[in-house]
């Protein structure tokens, strides 16, 4: 019977503890609710405030200060190619600087623009003196041809003269010889046969004879004193 009456005795004292617990927690979670409660309160008023303040801010700028704001933002234009400048970093001496660089890369430019179209010049210049040279070349070679050919053709045509006074009698011959230019005379004689001229200078008038001879033996002179004169131009061999 004692065991029987000590089971309500447990249960009360067990659900008196609990209430005692339950009542704590109660107790603590109001306090918590009051200290946070002035909290947010506070933080309140501030956010508005600070949203009061900007649109203050936003309403007293003016449309100046909006531009500058613009410029500010916008990139400042390339003084060099390659090159910006920062107008909060940048002083007056550096952008001076600036200024003679672009200064001189304009004048470097123009200056290579001048030596390109004077090198261009030149070359049209030496093209063109190359073609005349050529030219004068094609010319000389022409010329040279001609006069081969003119001096191929005397020689025939003298060549006809000898074989022509050859066959003729010395008498007749020595009536032309008198008459005939002496440098051509001369030209004829130096191809003829001697026996054959000999013959025509006996049959020939004295004046003329002597005439004749004198040039004869002047041109042996001349082209003896040609000869020796080509002679003593070689190089000579020691021994």
């Amino acid at each position: 019977m004692s065991h029987i009456r000590l089971l309500p005795v447990l249960l009360v004292a067990v659900g008196g503890l609990f209430f005692i617990k339950a009542t704590h927690i109660i107790a603590n979670y109001g306090e918590v609710l009051s200290s946070s409660s002035p909290a947010v309160a506070q933080e309140a008023p501030d956010a508005e405030a600070k949203a009061e303040a900007g649109s203050d801010a936003g309403a007293e700028k003016t449309p100046a200060e909006t531009a500058d704001a613009k410029s500010e933002n916008q990139e400042p234009p390339a003084l060099v190619e390659g090159m910006r400048v920062d107008p909060g970093g940048s002083s007056r001496s550096e952008l001076a600087i600036l200024e003679r660089l672009a200064k001189r890369r304009d004048e470097l430019g123009k200056r290579e623009q001048e030596l390109e179209m004077r090198d261009a010049l030149l070359k049209a210049a030496e093209k063109r003196l190359e073609e005349r040279v050529e030219e004068l070349k094609k010319l000389e070679n022409s010329i040279r041809l001609a006069t081969r050919k003119r001096d191929q053709q005397q020689q025939e045509d003298l060549g006809k003269l000898v074989a022509m006074y050859q066959s003729m009698k010395a008498k007749q011959a020595a009536k032309i010889f008198e008459v005939l230019d002496q440098d051509v005379l001369l030209d004829i004689v130096k191809i003829m046969k001697p026996r054959k001229v000999a013959a025509i200078l006996g049959q020939m008038n004295a004046a003329s004879a002597g005439s004749l001879s004198l040039a004869i033996a002047r041109g042996k002179s001349l082209e003896e004193q040609v000869k020796n004169t080509q002679l003593d131009s070689l190089p000579k061999i020691g021994n």
